[in-house]
């Protein structure tokens, strides 16, 4: 590893072997006495934009050459750190947009866009929700559905996640081709697909796909810590200095130098290893995803989930359908996680989903497959054929109010059997599969107070509201 390979971490190094009397902040000037002895050479590389480190905001020394180079590893015309998460890229890319926009967005889309339209304006126009019969889940956005509303929507952006949070991907390929004949700009929340770059048998990259521009959570699957993430601009993207201006706007002005440093190791570490391990975990995937597909009770679809739009699948990404037991999904990660010490990612009704690390070693995968498999043993004789509810689709939004609207908007808590025809000032989400049913600024029309009234009958978790049992809901005042 050569100073020109890690830029930020190497000149981290050079201050801090010049043993500089630190007369700057943060506050606790390198010496840490207050902090547990295990963080305190970390302590060390937390510095701030003093000479010689650059300026995250206005990059011109080694943060530049950084992002160079970060840009030249995932294939972008240009790459920007994030230290405010993925959430900070997805809220620049609304913000990047004219106002008004119309943007295309899949109902499963993660919280931050809301946040983005409630920060920018923008107007939702939403693709409708698609729920895979064998998992239940929301796992693509077809092509189909896309073309469709770009014949009869005038949107200036499509805005999808791919993968989604179970791994799977959708057509970005086409999508991108079909938004571009109408000069419409593709951006994509990959937050969970940073490591799609860096071997050939993972799902297709969504930048090399044809997207203009990708947000990564790069602390979700490579080594990099907490909040980590990276904002890519594809060649020829139009609208790179409204991007750059808004990613100023939110990013703080103190940035994390170690988490800089993280994201710089990180790259060169998955240039010179990554597909070496992500091989390995390849590898491993399929023997172990083979073999808890076989235990009585469970079912782990792997690239059976190819399918309906589907494109890729991310091999350590391991959903565990768990409706054939006569337990829950919560129930198995309780177990789990409290007799095996195991903690899995997200626990459902009637699945769990594993994420596994390049990093996991075989005795890794063994452990976890020695639980499930003492999990059924223990579970046989009380198999069901099926405790699984199949998940109704909450029915097609009315927006009323933008989010950006509802959320300035006053609002009162009244009973939900007084809710028919106001407007929700709440997000209210049924798990499974995720969708929201509601969101701020749309009609509690007699089919959405109907799915509410359904999903509260049989007792289905529900997240968002602050009264989680649906007695009351919060609208607005209008």
């Amino acid at each position: 590893m050569t100073p020109s390979s890690t830029p930020i971490y190497s000149a981290l190094n050079r201050y801090i072997q010049e043993n500089i009397l630190r007369l700057h902040m943060p506050g606790h000037a390198g010496i840490a006495p207050a902090l547990p002895h295990a963080w305190q050479n970390l302590a060390l590389f937390d510095v701030t934009e003093i000479p010689g480190l650059d300026d995250l905001h206005l990059p011109i020394g080694i943060i530049e050459h950084a992002e160079r180079l970060l840009a030249e590893a995932f294939g972008a015309q240009e790459s920007f750190f994030l230290v405010n998460g993925a959430t900070s890229g997805i809220h620049a890319l609304f913000l990047s947009l004219p106002s008004p926009a119309k943007v295309l967005i899949p109902r499963h889309a993660h919280r931050s866009f809301f946040g983005g339209l409630v920060l920018s304006g923008a107007h939702p126009v939403y693709l409708p929700a698609e729920i895979d019969n064998e998992t239940g889940l929301s796992l693509a956005t077809s092509v189909t559905a896309v073309e469709d509303l770009l014949a009869r929507q005038e949107v200036q952006a499509v805005f999808l996640t791919s993968p989604t949070f179970y791994g799977t991907t959708s057509n970005i390929r086409e999508i991108a081709a079909a938004a571009h004949r109408r000069n419409i700009p593709v951006f994509i929340d990959e937050a969970h697909g940073a490591h799609f770059y860096f071997h050939p048998r993972y799902p297709d990259p969504a930048l090399s796909s044809g997207a203009d521009s990708v947000v990564h959570g790069m602390h979700k699957t490579l080594p990099v810590f907490n909040q980590g993430g990276a904002l890519h601009l594809g060649h020829g993207f139009r609208f790179a200095d409204r991007v750059k201006n808004a990613f100023s706007l939110l990013t703080t002005t103190s940035p994390s130098y170690p988490l800089l440093a993280s994201m710089d190791l990180a790259r060169h570490f998955m240039q010179q290893h990554g597909q070496e391990l992500l091989d390995k975990g390849l590898q491993l995937a399929g023997e172990y995803r083979c073999k808890i597909d076989q235990l009585p009770g469970f079912s782990c679809p792997g690239r059976r989930l190819i399918k309906n739009g589907v494109t890729g699948a991310d091999p350590l990404k391991i959903l565990v359908l768990t409706d054939k037991m006569n337990i829950s999904g919560f129930e198995i990660g309780r177990i789990l996680r409290q007799h095996y010490n195991i903690q899995v990612e997200i626990e459902g009704d009637h699945y769990i989903l594993a994420m596994m690390s390049m990093f996991h070693q075989p005795s890794d995968w063994e452990r976890f497959y020695r639980a499930l498999q003492a999990i059924a043993k223990d579970q046989q004789s009380h198999t069901a054929n099926s405790r699984y509810i199949r998940p109704v689709v909450p029915p097609a939004p009315l927006v009323v109010k933008s989010p950006r609207e509802a959320f300035q908007s006053a609002s009162r808590r009244i009973p939900l059997a007084q809710a028919r025809n106001r407007v929700s000032a709440e997000i209210v989400a049924a798990y499974p599969p995720g969708i929201p049913a509601l969101l701020p600024g749309e009609m509690i029309t007699g089919e959405i107070y109907d799915y509410l009234s359904y999903i509260r009958q049989i007792g289905v978790r529900v997240q968002g509201p602050l009264d989680h049992t649906l007695d009351t809901i919060a609208v607005l005042e209008i």
